[in-house]
């Protein structure tokens, strides 16, 4: 008996569709396969003073590049309390983190959690400085200040006569801020610049001790024609003095962060700005690409990685400053998927 000719076209089809639906599951499994699943892990993570934008933002960036990876996250802010940074040191550890990503954290101000970590074999992440190198620093990720600090200097040579007065934020605390101090005290004098008046913020109250200190500046220093500040809140401090004393002087500052952007919008604002949350992240991309493949950690930044720098000021205040997050991590997020499976 023969089949109808269109009874036999259906049963080609169905076998193809079963080819094709059984190829698919195949391609789906392999494509699967091919990625390596992370084991669950817990990210400690500390900065010395979250009410700093600059360690909020790259500590803000390290939890959402963890959390995409499926790990757990123990965060601490010791409110730039010394003793609290310690504490909070060893507390990550007795905590049982896997790693631990510091921003700007002074390796003296947590040495016994730091001796404490690499008992255990914790990895312990230096991201946001440049400190002389220890032993029990397994990675160090950070922007490079001579190019920060050439970018701005640069900038105010165009804008400040030489001759002219100047005042100074400082904050000797962090070794990369006093870099930048002494980068200033060393070319000012290069410039023609008199450094009429310095003052060294206080960490516990960085906006507010900035405010006084500036208005006390022009107080006593009536023709200072520029502030420079080390950091972020230098701006967010001096802004209010200024406007307060009805003057018109320019503030210089480094390390630009959300709320001194806004500030650069209304003009008398100029600030460094980098891709700092670029440190935290590369921290998590390499604790992956470690407990996923057992690669070495790579001690510095991987140069297919570079930090990036602008000076924003009025003209380009309204540009997309400073580096969202989102476009910093994208990269990463992109290659995760394509390699990994979440923990969890």
């Amino acid at each position: 008996m023969r089949r109808p000719k269109g009874a036999l076209a259906a049963v080609v089809l169905a076998a193809a569709g079963v080819i094709v639906l059984v190829g698919t599951a195949t391609a789906a499994r392999t494509h699967s396969a091919a990625k390596t699943k992370l084991p669950k892990k817990t990210i400690g993570i500390m900065g010395p003073v979250d009410a700093a934008e600059i360690i909020k933002l790259g500590n803000d960036a390290t939890q959402q590049a963890a959390k995409a990876l499926g790990w757990k996250v123990i965060r601490v802010d010791p409110g730039g309390d010394p003793a609290k940074m310690a504490a909070g040191m060893t507390s990550l550890v007795n905590s049982r983190v896997d790693a631990i990503v510091l921003q700007t954290i002074e390796p003296g101000q947590v040495a016994a959690g730091l001796r404490a970590a690499h008992a255990k074999g914790i990895p312990v992440f230096d991201t946001g400085t440049t400190d002389a190198p220890s032993p029990l620093i397994t990675a160090r990720y950070y922007v490079s200040p001579a190019t920060e600090f050439g970018l701005l200097y640069q900038r105010m040579k165009k804008d400040v006569p030489s001759g002219s007065e100047i005042g100074a934020i400082f904050l000797p605390q962090f070794v990369n801020a006093d870099i930048a101090d002494k980068q200033l005290q060393a070319n000012a004098p290069k410039a023609g610049w008199k450094l009429s008046a310095t003052h060294d913020a206080d960490l516990t109250n960085l906006v507010g001790d900035t405010t006084k200190a500036v208005t006390d500046m022009l107080n006593a220093h009536p023709n200072i024609k520029a502030v420079w500040g080390c950091c972020d809140f230098a701006a967010t401090g001096a802004v209010p003095a200024i406007r307060s004393l009805g003057k018109n002087v320019p503030v210089y500052a480094l390390h630009g962060v959300p709320s001194t952007v806004q500030l650069a919008r209304a003009g008398g604002v100029v600030v460094e700005v980098g891709t700092y949350q670029l440190g935290g992240i590369l921290a998590i991309d390499q604790l992956a690409q470690h407990w996923a493949k057992r690669s070495a950690i790579a001690k510095t930044p991987p140069k297919q990685y570079p930090y990036r720098y602008v000076i924003v000021d009025k003209a380009n205040a309204g540009a997309g400053y400073p580096f969202p997050t989102s476009k910093v991590i994208a990269p990463f997020l992109a290659k995760w998927k394509k390699l990994y499976i979440k923990a969890g």
